[in-house]
């Protein structure tokens, strides 16, 4: 991975490599993804390498069509990625507060309205 960026939960368990920053990053106000502190660079499956373990995983089950996975780092609670539930999809986001601020610096955030997508 050229220009490969690599970053870590708080205590190191489990580190993420993307192949380059992101074209932008989401900071989405719905309640998981405020709840869970992320903002989300989106990848390919096959472009992000998690590492470590042991990695704990969570779907929102009251989401009328659930659709993600979100990971987190057992050890210290940090959600470090999600993927698609259906495995067929090629898409996968990260945590970007795992990388370095100066790494993100430049990366267009963009504030998605999703209070609505996810109720409780």
């Amino acid at each position: 991975m050229n220009g490969a960026l690599s970053g870590s939960c708080h205590c190191g368990a489990v580190r993420v490599t993307i192949p380059a920053a992101p074209d932008y990053i989401n900071d989405c106000n719905c309640a998981l993804c405020v709840k869970h502190g992320a903002t989300w660079g989106y990848f390919k499956r096959s472009q992000i390498n998690v590492t470590g373990e042991p990695i704990g995983g969570y779907v929102h089950l009251r989401m009328a069509d659930p659709f993600v996975r979100l990971h987190f780092c057992a050890a210290c609670g940090c959600t470090t990625h999600c993927v698609a539930l259906d495995e067929a999809t090629d898409w996968a986001c990260v945590n970007t507060r795992l990388f370095e601020a100066e790494d993100m610096a430049a990366v267009e955030v963009r504030h998605p309205d999703g209070r609505g997508w996810i109720r409780n």
